[in-house]
């Protein structure tokens, strides 16, 4: 074994995962605050409620906030804290992940829309039937520690309004960030790094074939320790059912790849008792892996011709096809790939709330500051402006929450432009992908040619989510112009450089026909 290689491969998917799961992280942080801070203890209790409804409301709360499977462990650590029953903590907390709006439109475009339908459908039932199971066998003597952490709580003040209530908010979300939720992100993080540094490059290519009866269990063990945030975790649904993968191993992947990490599970085992928790998530795991074996018959007619391989795994294994010359500038070229503006302004942001919760974390300045953000002016005799009349903190807080889904969805049209736009930077790194193949530069051409492929599913999406449906033909233009895409790259991967430049006008003759669907 090669521990440079394994070191390098490490260390890059350790630090793509960063930067995937920066955004979501940072919505989930702010989520925590607001629940604190504006929303309040005994609002978050309402807000979420017991029972059935709970259940149901943790479910939808879940399905609409932008947050992955580490974002969640900031909102459901409040929730706890709150006194919000522990089942309606687990519907949240295993729905949350799994569909947001964004993934929802892009799973809509890059899979059969029924079948994504099916998963939202089977998340809402294994969330809340995994709540119900706990709140039923689980979770006894739970109760009385409930009801405790609701009066332990139920007098905390929230901070005065204005300025100290949103710097209330941005404190506690720094401070969720530190301590032992910063291990927990960690953990989640390492997880998909180890499985990088252990399994070797491309040996993922051939296996979750839907005629090999193992496939799910086969993604169970691959999914248990990665983490994905829920886009790039739809792409590679999609691309599974692109290359005619198993459908039951696509929903192991989207119940366990895309909904748990090994930090979720961590943070889950420290919380409610290891024992019982393990038991649980034996339940749970089994559920998902039987509705992944119904699946399979069930959605039969769903499935294209199973491919000779597929590239959906490839970010699940090592990064590198045997040693190369100069690892950590490749390394370095490869996260640069993926710093985009969005990822540039989380990280900034979350490298901002790691400073400000190590200055915040010490006992003497967290009582000091806590006190001078409960501490309320004097009531001022004179009349208040109407422009500028204290809002509820609960009012406030629920505004903030359906802000976030509206950015989201706002978020969405940014991330995913009109075709202009999309063809526009498609041309240029096309040129640049032709470029390189006739220089011979196999690395560089091989990451424009990955570029590619997610600017043809960007395209995708953004039509399908202005004119709420993508013709067959555009569907059919895009699918052979990511197949010829992958025939490339699959040669340059193989060494085979002439190969690749005969292959050039193929690329550019299904190019210009995706360009007449789309911009015709």
């Amino acid at each position: 074994m090669d521990l440079t290689l394994v070191l390098w491969s490490f260390t890059l998917r350790l630090g793509q995962g960063l930067l995937e799961a920066s955004s979501t992280l940072l919505a989930g942080l702010i989520v925590a605050g607001v629940l604190r801070r504006m929303v309040g203890p005994r609002g978050t209790r309402k807000l979420f409620g017991r029972g059935p409804m709970g259940l149901l409301r943790g479910w939808l709360a879940g399905m609409l906030l932008p947050v992955c499977s580490l974002g969640v462990i900031p909102v459901a650590r409040e929730m706890k804290r709150a006194g919000v029953p522990g089942g309606t903590v687990l519907s949240f907390l295993l729905a949350a992940p799994l569909l947001n709006p964004i993934s929802f439109l892009y799973g809509l475009t890059l899979a059969e829309p029924f079948v994504i339908c099916c998963f939202a459908v089977a998340s809402l039932f294994l969330s809340t039937v995994a709540g119900a199971i706990w709140d039923r066998i689980f979770a006894r003597g739970d109760s009385l520690a409930e009801a405790e952490a609701a009066a332990k709580t139920a007098d905390e003040p929230l901070p005065a309004e204005g300025p100290r209530r949103l710097l209330a908010v941005l404190i506690t979300a720094a401070r969720q960030m530190m301590g032992t939720n910063l291990c927990y992100y960690l953990l989640g993080l390492i997880g998909s790094a180890m499985l990088a540094a252990v399994i070797p490059f491309g040996s993922l290519q051939r296996t979750m074939k839907h005629s090999d009866p193992i496939s799910p269990l086969l993604m169970t063990a691959v999914a248990i320790p990665v983490y994905s945030s829920p886009l790039p975790g739809m792409v590679k649904i999609g691309l599974m059912f692109e290359h005619g993968n198993s459908i039951g191993a696509a929903f192991v992947l989207f119940g366990l790849g895309i909904g748990t990490n090994l930090g979720l599970l961590a943070w889950l085992t420290v919380m409610y008792r290891p024992v019982r928790t393990l038991a649980w998530l034996s339940v749970w795991i089994a559920m998902i892996l039987g509705l992944a074996y119904l699946a399979e018959p069930a959605l039969y007619d769903t499935r294209k011709v199973e491919a000779d391989h597929t590239h959906a795994f490839d970010d699940y294994s090592s990064p590198f096809r045997g040693r190369h010359s100069d690892l950590p500038l490749l390394v370095r070229q490869k996260l640069a790939e993926r710093f985009q503006p969005l990822e540039q302004a989380s990280v900034s942001t979350l490298a901002a709330l790691v400073i400000l919760g190590s200055l915040v974390r010490p006992r003497h300045r967290e009582d000091a500051i806590e006190r001078w953000l409960t501490t309320r002016p004097p009531a001022s005799t004179t009349a208040v402006p109407w422009w500028n009349r204290t809002i509820p903190g609960p009012v406030l807080g629920a505004i903030v929450i359906a802000g976030l889904v509206v950015f989201s969805v706002i978020g969405a049209y940014v991330y995913y432009p009109p075709p202009e736009q999309v063809f526009a930077h498609l041309s240029q790194v096309r040129a640049n992908a032709v470029v390189a193949v006739r220089l011979g530069s196999r690395d560089e051409a091989i990451r424009d040619l990955e570029l590619m492929d997610l600017l043809t599913r960007k395209l995708q999406v953004g039509v399908y989510i202005r004119t709420g449906g993508l013709p067959a033909e555009a569907r059919k233009a895009a699918d052979d112009l990511r197949e010829a895409i992958e025939d490339l790259r699959d040669l340059l991967l193989a060494g085979k450089l002439d190969q690749g430049k005969e292959r050039l006008k193929v690329i550019e003759d299904q190019y210009q026909a995706c360009r007449r669907a789309y911009c015709p």
